[in-house]
């Protein structure tokens, strides 16, 4: 008995390499004729060693049993290095950005180009409509000039003009499809898109939408859609918080004071601390540099983490300064939580910091 749960127990841990994303150790004719052999597509994954998004698709894509089992199903799977081994490919194919996926028919004609990093189940989402011949650019904007408007096409191409950098047109196709929709249409599931991809700002008509019916959406959605509400939210406040808004001259004590009371009333702060956020974006207005600095050290360790770092990488917006003895303050804030900051925040916390001292010393 012990001896086939040793079995079992080994066989489980095995399971997930065995779908992972096979990446091949072949060259590119070695990739060609096997494509031919096995009547599969060419999949190459250009990367550097510098790349961070690509390192994030190598460490949480790849290894995803269902992007494994779909890639060594359907492709012939390469990674090379565009400034090592995979150069001379790089320049073939005109790789610029990374990572580029490239797939190629056994030929070498490029059938789908991909770029940057997603999750998996986006990932194999692009990889299929990139090789549907009714998802290429040309023939989605034949079908939507033709009028055919179903959540598929909206989608995707709109996916595509963002891709494209034309985010004006890309929003206009889903503004237009929103505003086409009766109530209950915008409410059902294939229709989610609109407010979980496309929706950046909750001043936007789509968002106050969601906001108002977020308890009558399909219950498949209704989760992601409360998350969409509560990120939309705190991004706004973020504005205030981070001193944009004070230092832009945008501020208006009426919309803010508005913003609050919606994220209250919505019960966001009973699952958020927004409450030292609050005091923090108030405080601002009221207390003088020297009593503010204070209150940063106050109220720290009440945000959440997030905001922790959010505080200090904005410090030196936040107060604004040229007296020695806050600059102090300011540094000293700022070193004593530097090293709890994620590595993605320090480098930022970290000019801040050189900002503040360099200040210091020419006093």
């Amino acid at each position: 008995m012990k001896k086939l749960l040793l079995i079992a127990v080994a066989i489980g841990l095995s399971f997930p390499l065995l779908a992972q994303t096979n990446f091949r150790s072949l060259s590119f004719s070695e990739a060609m004729d096997a494509a031919r052999q096995e009547k599969k597509l060419v999949f190459i994954d250009f990367y550097t060693d510098w790349c961070g998004p690509c390192k994030k698709m190598a460490r949480e894509t790849f290894p995803q049993k269902n992007v494994g089992n779909f890639m060594n199903q359907n492709f012939v799977c390469l990674k090379l290095n565009a400034e090592k081994e995979g150069k001379e490919l790089a320049a073939r194919y005109a790789v610029k950005a990374y990572p580029t996926f490239i797939i190629l028919d056994s030929d070498g004609k490029v059938r789908s180009e991909l770029k940057g990093a997603m999750d998996g189940d986006a990932f194999i989402a692009k990889l299929k409509a990139g090789l549907d011949p009714e998802q290429t650019p040309e023939r989605m904007a034949e079908r939507y000039q033709a009028g055919e408007r179903t959540p598929e096409l909206v989608n995707n191409y709109a996916l595509h003009m963002m891709e494209q950098r034309k985010e004006k047109e890309g929003f206009e196709i889903v503004n237009n499809y929103f505003e086409s929709l009766s109530e209950a249409e915008r409410l059902k599931e294939v229709n989610a898109f609109l407010f979980t991809r496309y929706t950046l700002n909750i001043d936007d008509a789509k968002a106050r939408f969601m906001v108002a019916h977020r308890d009558e959406f399909d219950a498949a959605v209704k989760e992601e859609i409360a998350e969409r509400v509560a990120r939309l939210y705190r991004a706004k406040l973020i504005m205030y918080f981070s001193g944009y808004q004070l230092r832009s001259n945008l501020y208006k004590e009426e919309e803010y004071q508005t913003l609050k009371n919606e994220i209250c009333s919505l019960g966001l702060d009973k699952e958020y601390k927004y409450a030292p956020m609050f005091r923090l974006i108030e405080g601002r207005l009221i207390c003088n540099d020297e009593a503010y600095v204070d209150m940063c050290v106050k109220e720290y360790d009440g945000l959440e983490e997030a905001d922790r770092s959010l505080l200090i990488m904005n410090l030196t917006r936040l107060i604004q300064t040229d007296d020695v003895a806050i600059l102090k303050r300011m540094s000293e804030f700022i070193r004593n939580h530097l090293r709890e900051m994620v590595p993605s925040c320090i480098s930022v916390a970290s000019r801040a910091l050189e900002d503040i001292e360099s200040r210091m010393n020419k006093k």
